[in-house]
C-alpha cells in the first residue's frame, strides 16, 4: 500500500498561521509604535485632550469596546460620556484625563495581546515547518 504524502497539509499548516501572524503583528506594531505614543502625547495636554480622545475612540483589533468584560464596561461608559460631551459641544476637562488613560490602557493591552497572538502563530507555523522537514526527510530515506 502506498503511503500518502502529507506535505501539502504541512504547507497549509505553515502558511495559514504565518499569514495570521503577519496581519495581527502588523496591526499591533502599528498601534504600539505609532498610535499609542501619539495618543499619549495628545492626552497629556489639556488643550489637545479632545484630539487624543478622537484618536482613541476607534479601538485596536484586540481591544474592542464591545466586549462584555469588566474593563470593557468601564470603557463603554467612558466612551458614551465623552461622545455625549463632544456631541453637545463640551470640552474635556483636565481632571477627566484619568478616563482617557483608561482608553489608552485598553488599547495598549489590545496591542500586547495582538503581539502575543502573532508570536503564538509563528510558533505554530514553525512546528509545521519542523513536521514538513521530518516528513520530507522520512520520504527521502524510504
Amino acid at each position: 500500500m502506498e503511503k500518502i504524502n502529507d506535505s501539502n497539509l504541512y504547507k497549509a499548516f505553515i502558511i495559514v498561521p504565518l499569514v495570521i501572524a503577519l496581519f495581527t503583528g502588523g496591526v499591533s506594531l502599528y498601534s504600539k509604535m505609532s498610535v499609542e505614543p501619539a495618543a499619549a502625547k495628545l492626552i497629556s495636554s489639556a488643550e489637545t485632550m479632545k484630539q487624543g480622545y478622537v484618536m482613541l475612540r476607534e479601538p485596536q483589533l484586540f481591544a474592542g469596546y464591545r466586549y462584555w468584560d469588566s474593563d470593557g464596561t468601564a470603557v463603554k461608559n467612558t466612551i458614551r460620556y465623552f461622545d455625549f460631551m463632544i456631541y453637545s459641544g463640551g470640552e474635556i476637562k483636565a481632571e477627566e484625563k484619568v478616563y482617557l488613560e483608561l482608553l489608552l490602557d485598553r488599547r495598549k493591552g489590545g496591542s500586547m495581546l495582538g503581539l502575543k497572538t502573532a508570536i503564538f502563530m509563528i510558533i505554530i507555523s514553525s512546528m509545521g515547518g519542523g513536521m514538513l522537514f521530518f516528513e520530507n526527510r522520512k520520504n527521502v530515506t524510504e
